[in-house]
């Protein structure tokens, strides 16, 4: 069959295969008639086309990012198509950036300069904001920041988020915990956008391994209030792993390697054991590859041990040292102790290298110095008992793993607290001397780690394959009881007497339990259903950490029991789904009512196939009877049978509580829709805000940088503006820009952008103006003198183009002529009219203006000078052979007339039509 198609709405590269195949075309239409088998060849290259341009677009959109969001300092890495993994840097240049936000006034500050606040006004400023995500006050880590690191902040419990914190920012503001992270991803996201030149939205983010399930969706939610979209969550130790599987190989025929990862980050020491391996997956048709494959086999943590804890050692013992010499508790005033916190981190990090550092401190409070200094070993004795914990989470790890310490193949070590050598010789103590390992980045490899995982997810790279499986941090359960039932009191005692209601419980996921599988939970049951989520070992969780995760309503249960019992069907029986996503994050991913009811059907019978020999003999027998007649047609035999229809009925699930009030044992709630929706609007509120004060700014400098280059400008040019203006101009703009730069600085230290701009405009022009006429008195000059050689090298071309340029008539190098005689009469006209204007007021002519003039006859003479030589006239061949013909025969015919006897010559001329088809595709 053929198919036609109008040529112009083909590719050029399907054209290009059309000329090399065989067709037949029309000229008058062109249309190009093509095989069956041609025009698959055709849709073939216009998908492969349609595809490779669906790829280039996605790939021009294509850029993600990981971020290692620590408690101190946060990390992005940045994966662009066709560019290797990057850190980005902030707008300091540096490749990591301190986690906080600071308010100075009503400016967000971020990074070093939120840092700097800090130090001056650290009641503004919001450092460690990661550790009052989904929590409560109650909790060590956050009552830690108050009581000894002495951080003047002032939290507050959520009333109506089951006592979530929020903290309390001057006297009429309250921000939710999760909207200043939100603030510090919002600035995340900034920096990245501007080194990628494209926005980044896709993110993927490092959480520490023991977060909770609280924890890590009050992640989530600050990230989507900030606009950022995260693909996932990812461990921090998993992360890091996944960096190493990317550069790793492993010969299958090995037995799998065990690597243990040893963090220590600022705030927490986490520890995990996986294993390393290769696996043969498909690649292709019948084709294989070999891939590095890893899995987590346990995590352990501390998570109160990190290297802040040394710097808070440290920086206790300076305050002690110099409330002694003053006579007065320091650590109660909040500005001399954000110094001392400071300083005791750049004392930390400098022992790690050094056996003594001095320490020194001008004007440390009151204009009182501090002058002393600081040993490794004295370190090391205030922090004896934090280096007693540094094992702890090693041993369970092992424990939890059942392996010792021999079975550890390799030990690396990441994180900044580990470079602390007293660390570093307790780990190769306890593994009998091994080395420790640091192919890895220790500051970066996370958010490389976590970069990878989001190319990974995004369907518009094609990264190398590395197999990943990552397991649950604690063991989840699942209880169940009737809806319109009081539900028992929760506690902590998993051993709790069951009342007499009905109440399920079910264990869902161990704590070795892979992510990103589901599991089901199936019962009878003809009652809408309340479904709470429980950590099933409380003794594994961190202090602080409900035992309750979350609490779901599960309804229409009745609704369908009730029309089951309406057909006399009995109870239905309930399947709910469970997830434990990628995230760590346990939720109910179905729901549904089922219940079986036997029926009866009637069905066709099936008849029995008949042999070859009794279709021979029913054929012979048909055709012995009479053509015409037809027998009538026979009814399909039926029967009754007895089949299960199932009836299904998807139900409802709703969190159980939008608001609470805080509540003993009970999990803090996560943003509802309607909060949410109100911090982004807040947040928007601010980022206008911010962006204004940063256009007013900009303004301002603009306004005072033209300022300062206008006085220069009048000092450097003093001699030749006095050429050009009268004292009083003079005096008139220094007295403008006096008093402009006076109001700078006083009424105009905060005003709007258009106002800035009203006022460098107002002195733009008065100085333009000035240094305008400054520069025409060495540019008219030249103007002038450059137009009247060209008129003198005009005349004198018209006169070679007489006999050179035959094209060019007379006429048209007379309006030449006449043109050059015109601008000559111009240039001097006004030349004498600038010399008896006034030089301090606007040129009667300037140097653009005899460029205009020049310009004009420029073009009519480039016009002339294009105009092609005429082209000799041709003779028609046929006419030259026609004459050539000719005289042959007159030479002929003198050749008869002299010799009768010869035969004449005969000449046959063949002409062949030579016609060349193009096909028109």
């Amino acid at each position: 069959m053929a198919t036609c198609r109008p040529l112009h709405q083909l590719p050029f590269t399907v054209r290009r295969y059309l000329r090399r195949i065989p067709h037949s075309a029309s000229r008058g239409n062109k249309t190009i008639t093509l095989s069956s088998d041609s025009m698959k060849t055709v849709r073939l290259l216009l998908l492969s086309l349609l595809g490779a341009g669906l790829l280039a677009a996605s790939m021009v959109e294509a850029i993600v990012a990981g971020v290692d969001f620590g408690g101190e300092f946060f990390k992005v890495a940045l994966v662009k198509p066709g560019t290797p993994f990057e850190i980005v840097t902030n707008v300091h240049s540096k490749r990591k950036t301190e986690t906080m936000v600071a308010f100075d006034g009503d400016e967000r500050l971020y990074g070093a300069d939120a840092a700097t606040v800090g130090v001056r006004r650290p009641q503004t400023a919001y450092a460690q904001i990661r550790r009052l995500l989904g929590t409560t006050l109650s909790d060590p880590q956050v009552s830690s920041l108050l009581d000894e690191e002495h951080f003047p902040y002032e939290l507050v419990q959520n009333a109506t988020r089951g006592g979530t914190i929020s903290l309390k920012h001057g006297k009429d503001q309250t921000f939710h915990a999760e909207e200043l992270v939100a603030m510090v991803f919002a600035h995340a996201r900034q920096i990245t956008d501007t080194f990628a030149e494209a926005a980044v939205k896709d993110w993927v983010l490092t959480v520490p391994a023991f977060f909770s399930q609280a924890q890590r969706q009050a992640m989530l939610d600050a990230a989507e209030i900030s606009g950022v979209r995260v693909l996932s969550l990812i461990n921090e130790n998993t992360a890091a792993a996944l960096q190493l599987a990317v550069h790793a190989s492993y010969d299958p025929e090995d037995k799998p390697k065990k690597i243990l990862f040893y963090n220590m980050g600022s705030t927490s020491l986490q520890v995990s054991i996986a294993e390393f391996s290769s696996q043969v997956v498909p690649d292709g048709f019948k084709k294989n590859k070999t891939i590095s494959t890893f899995q987590t086999i346990s995590n352990a943590w501390d998570e109160s041990l990190g290297g802040s804890k040394f710097d808070l050692r440290l920086a206790e013992h300076l305050a002690k040292e110099f409330s002694e010499k003053i006579g007065e508790d320091i650590r109660k005033v909040p500005r001399p102790m954000a110094k001392i916190r400071a300083q005791a981190k750049k004392t930390k990090t400098v022992l790690s290298a050094n056996e003594e550092i001095p320490v020194v401190m001008q004007s440390l409070y009151n204009d009182i110095d501090f002058f002393t200094s600081m040993t490794r070993s004295k370190l090391e004795e205030l922090s004896s008992d934090l280096f007693d914990r540094t094992l702890k989470p090693v041993e369970v790890a092992l424990e939890k793993a059942g392996l010792t310490a021999a079975d550890i193949d390799e030990i690396e070590i990441i994180g900044g607290g580990v470079r602390m050598p007293k660390i570093q010789q307790q780990l190769t103590e306890f593994f009998d001397g091994k080395d420790l390992g640091v192919h890895l980045n220790g500051d970066e490899a996370m958010a490389l780690g976590a970069a990878f995982r989001a190319a990974n997810l995004s369907n518009s790279f094609r990264v190398r394959q590395v197999g990943m499986t990552d397991i649950a941090s604690y063991p989840i359960g699942v209880r169940l009881v009737d809806l319109s039932a009081t539900e028992p009191t929760d506690s902590n005692n998993d051993d709790e007497v069951e009342t007499k209601q009905w109440m399920k419980r079910a264990a869902l996921f161990s704590e070795s339990h892979r992510l990103g599988l589901r599991k089901s939970v199936s019962f009878s049951h003809s009652k809408d259903v309340s479904c709470t989520f429980r950590y099933d070992k409380p003794s594994m969780l961190p202090a602080g950490v409900s035992v309750q995760i979350a609490k779901f309503n599960i309804t229409g249960v009745e609704k369908f029991a009730a029309r089951m019992t309406e057909k006399n069907l009995g109870e239905p029986k309930v399947t709910l789904s469970f997830e434990l996503d990628s995230n760590g994050i346990a939720q109910i991913a179905k729901a549904e009512a089922t219940l079986e009811e036997e029926v009866e059907v009637e069905v066709v019978v099936k008849k029995e196939k008949k042999s070859k020999k009794t279709k021979k003999e029913d054929s012979s027998a048909d055709s012995s009877e009479a053509g015409d007649e037809e027998e009538a047609e026979e009814k399909p035999e039926t029967r009754m049978e007895k089949q299960i229809k199932t009836h299904r009925e998807k139900l409802t699930v709703v969190r159980a509580h939008e608001t609470r009030e805080p509540e003993e044992g009970m999990s803090v709630l996560s943003m509802s829709e309607a909060v949410k929706k109100e911090s982004m609007r807040m947040l928007n509120e601010m980022e206008k805000a911010d962006n204004k004060r940063r256009a007013d700014l900009e303004a301002k400098n603009n306004l005072e940088t033209f300022i300062y280059k206008a006085h220069d400008a009048l000092s450097a040019q003093e001699s030749d503006i006095k050429q050009v203006t009268v004292p009083e101009q003079i005096e008139s703009l220094q007295t403008k820009l006096d008093e402009t730069e006076e109001w700078l600085y006083d009424d105009g230290d905060k005003v709007e952008a258009a106002e800035y701009k009203k006022k460098m405009d107002s002195l733009d022009s008065d100085l333009s103006a000035i240094l305008f006429r400054v520069a025409e008195l060495k540019e008219l000059p030249i103007a002038i003198n450059t137009a009247q050689e060209y008129a003198f090298s005009t005349r004198e071309l018209m006169t070679e183009w007489s006999t050179s340029k035959p094209q060019v008539t007379d006429e048209e190098r007379s309006d030449v002529l006449e043109k050059i005689d015109e601008l000559e009469a111009w240039l001097t006209e006004s030349e004498a009219s600038q010399k008896a204007a006034p030089k301090y007021e606007k040129p009667v002519v300037t140097s653009a203006d005899v460029a205009k003039k020049v310009q004009g006859v420029k073009k009519f003479v480039a016009v002339l000078a294009k105009r092609p030589k005429p082209q000799p006239v041709k003779t028609d061949k046929n006419d030259t052979e026609k004459d050539d013909s000719k005289t042959e025969e007159e030479t002929s015919s003198k050749d008869t007339d002299t010799d009768e006897t010869a035969e004449p010559e005969v000449k046959e001329t063949e002409e062949k039509e030579s016609t060349d088809e193009k096909d028109e595709l």
